[in-house]
């Protein structure tokens, strides 16, 4: 395989992995939206009608769970995370060596994440965790929230992969968000 090939097979999964990530982070805002809207009724009905919606605090959790998940594989993806530069400053080469070796670490601590949010889902089905005042089975949405961590592991492997290109010349200069 020539490097215009390895390039244009990277920059491809790269888009994929992307256009993805997105459209699960468009997930996520659509649970704040709903979490916004049932907060905002809330209120309405307690301040027109002295009448709360019952249940709002139990939507609300499952509702934050699924929304956070959702916003960590396209973090992953585009790099919007904190980075120092100090490194690559100085030396290019060694900076993204650092790059893949922190990329990796990352992997690993998500895979651990996941894992753990599987063995606490677990736990719930065990216990029959339900919502205070709705009744909803917990499990589900943690089981929900662990899918999506390993999407994020998954993710995370293709930005070590794109990033190991980049170190030997097989990729373009990833776009990392400077903050």
């Amino acid at each position: 395989m020539t490097q215009a090939q390895s390039v244009g097979k990277l920059a491809r999964l790269e888009r994929v992995a992307l256009v993805g990530t997105r459209g699960l982070s468009v997930l996520g805002l659509f649970a704040l939206m709903v979490l916004a809207f049932i907060t905002l009724a809330n209120g309405l009905l307690r301040w027109l009608a002295n009448q709360p919606i019952a249940g709002v605090v139990d939507v609300g959790a499952l509702a934050i769970a699924i929304a956070v998940s959702c916003c960590i594989p396209v973090s992953m993806m585009e790099r919007s995370h904190i980075t120092f530069r100090l490194v690559s400053s100085t030396s290019p080469a060694l900076g993204r060596l650092l790059d893949v070796l922190a990329d990796i670490a990352v992997a690993v601590v998500l895979a651990l994440m996941a894992w753990q949010f599987w063995v606490y889902a677990g736990e719930l089905v065990a216990t029959g965790e339900r919502t205070y005042v709705l009744k909803i089975p917990a499990a589900p949405f943690w089981y929900a929230s662990d899918v999506i961590f390993w999407i994020a592991t998954a993710v995370q492997c293709v930005v070590v992969t794109l990033d190991i290109g980049y170190l030997f010349g097989a990729a373009p200069p990833p776009q990392r968000t400077e903050h």
